[in-house]
């Protein structure tokens, strides 16, 4: 069976106007949170929530909390900077669980320069996802 032919059939059962509406109605709600003044808030800090839990499990969360925040910004600068201000986010998250150890942290210089690099760089690339749609 060919493209035609399968996009065919979902034309006649009725499937492929049921997908459209469902990418339809995800476009809205992701265009309102953008948007809306009092849905974009919400949607910045749940997403900065999820950003914040996935990062705590595994560093790629931090590209992924990028992602998040770049999702639900109005543009694609807004979402750079959105990205950049949860790197910052995360690295005061990080000062705060070491504690009275925040000295030597800091005393650990070439790893701690991968630490707020990574930090800084990670969720303004995830952000970037914000320029594809």
């Amino acid at each position: 069976m060919t493209v035609e032919e399968r996009s065919d059939e979902r034309e006649r059962d009725g499937s492929a106007s049921k997908l459209a509406r469902v990418r339809h109605r995800g476009g809205a709600t992701v265009d309102r949170a953008r948007t809306h003044p009092r849905d974009h808030p919400l949607a910045l800090a749940g997403a900065v929530a999820v950003g914040l839990s996935l990062t705590w499990v595994h560093w790629f969360g931090l590209v992924l909390g990028g992602a998040l925040v770049g999702l639900v910004a109005p543009s694609l600068r807004r979402g750079l900077l959105f990205g950049l201000g949860f790197g910052a986010l995360v690295l005061s998250v990080f000062a705060l669980t070491v504690g009275g150890s925040l000295g030597d942290v800091l005393a650990m210089r070439p790893v701690i320069y991968l630490t707020v690099g990574a930090a800084l760089a990670l969720p303004v690339f995830g952000s970037l996802v914000r320029g594809l749609g």
